[in-house]
């Protein structure tokens, strides 16, 4: 994403422009709006408290509190719900899976949910409203705790620095909206600026981190959704270690959103071409034989060009997936995302280098680190697709 403001600031960060390839999910017809009483916890405080909540509303959500911003949005029916490390806000309206391979995610999604909620029904036809803000909250927390854990936040770095953990004096702000309309109304009331897509905030005097997105933007399916979220979320998550003092170097916030997106749904192509570039079909969904073929004929981004390559946004489909593969790369081994993290999240505001940061988690120059990816993939990546 390309940074547009800078810590101290409110700053937007333009938007999480992922760009569809046109698979075959459908979007469902609006619906009446959602019953003012969740079903799933009726509100029970116990049941809030098993599901990991604190509250669905009212909730302070930005400078307002929910209310108030339901407000400004007009009739647009929104839901909330305020969970360990998130307040979510959405106007998702209801959906109905149709493909079969997004029927089988969803059926385990909804059995990992039904642990926590017991009224989730095992094999539903369509997602209500308040289903989809149950499952969004859990994938947003999902992903908190595998960012944790991967990074191992928290931890001491084999170098000895301390492993940064979020520093936000409040919790991260997601406000999905089935509207771009919605969006734009809120982006330009408490950003100061329209954006109908995506959006990714920085609210100084709150100390907080937004990421709004609309799902008319995304025009597939709930996958393609999740995985958007999942793309700009964890931008955010990064840009909150140690407090926000300065924006991510662009391969790293680039590279983890992507390595975090696909963890999560491989099969999903959602990226920002050049002008003029064709769409790749379905099938290159798989990347790595496309990362092998790429380590085998020497035709890769350098790492030199990676790590100072200021936008990430509008790149060929190819340097992508070697992007994706290095940091694979870097994160498989072991001790190295710890060390890069700290490296690269130290609580001061200058800008990180990222080529001491490398240097100093791997013990490698760039081009003994080429050679050990190169090797790496080769030894570890398939050469057919699935």
């Amino acid at each position: 994403m390309r940074a547009r403001g800078r810590p101290g600031r409110a700053g937007g960060f333009a938007a999480c422009a992922l760009l569809a390839l046109p698979f075959a999910a459908q979007k469902s017809k609006p619906v009446a709006p959602p019953p003012a009483v969740d079903p799933y916890t009726r509100g029970d405080p116990d049941e809030l408290a098993r599901a990991g909540y604190l509250t669905l509303g009212p909730l302070r959500f930005g400078r307002d509190t929910s209310q108030t911003v339901q407000s400004h949005l007009g009739d647009v029916p929104m839901l909330w719900v305020e969970t360990e490390h998130f307040r979510l806000g959405s106007s998702l309206q209801e959906y109905k899976p149709v493909e079969p391979v997004e029927v089988d995610e969803l059926k385990l999604e909804l059995a990992e949910l039904a642990q926590t909620l017991a009224r989730v029904p095992a094999k539903p036809k369509k997602l209500d409203p308040w289903l989809r803000l149950h499952l969004f909250a859990q994938r947003l927390e999902r992903l908190h705790d595998e960012l944790n854990a991967r990074l191992r936040l928290g931890t001491t770095a084999p170098d000895g620095r301390k492993v940064p953990l979020p520093a936000m004096r409040e919790k991260f702000l997601v406000l999905l909206t089935q509207k771009k309309s919605t969006l734009a109304r809120f982006t330009s009331e408490y950003c100061g600026m329209e954006q109908e897509n995506s959006l990714q905030y920085y609210f100084p005097d709150l100390g907080t981190l937004f990421f709004g997105l609309s799902d008319e933007s995304i025009a597939l399916g709930d996958a393609e959704l999740h995985y958007a979220l999942v793309h700009g979320a964890t931008q955010n998550l990064l840009r909150g270690l140690n407090g926000f003092l300065h924006d991510l170097p662009p391969w790293w916030g680039n590279g983890l959103a992507l390595y975090f997106a696909r963890t999560t749904k491989p099969r999903i192509l959602l990226f920002v071409k050049p002008a003029g570039e064709h769409l790749p079909p379905e099938e290159l969904a798989d990347w790595q034989p496309l990362a092998r073929g790429r380590a085998e004929a020497g035709a890769c981004v350098s790492w030199k060009d990676m790590l100072t390559r200021e936008n990430w946004n509008e790149q060929p489909f190819g340097d992508n997936v070697v992007l994706w593969s290095r940091l694979d790369f870097l994160l498989q081994r072991e001790g190295v995302a710890p060390a890069l993290t700290a490296a690269l999240h130290q609580p001061v505001a200058a800008t990180p280098d990222s080529f001491a940061a490398l240097k100093s988690a791997t013990g490698l120059e760039l081009e003994e680190l080429d050679r050990a990816w190169r090797d790496w993939v080769l030894e570890s990546y398939r050469k057919k697709r699935r």
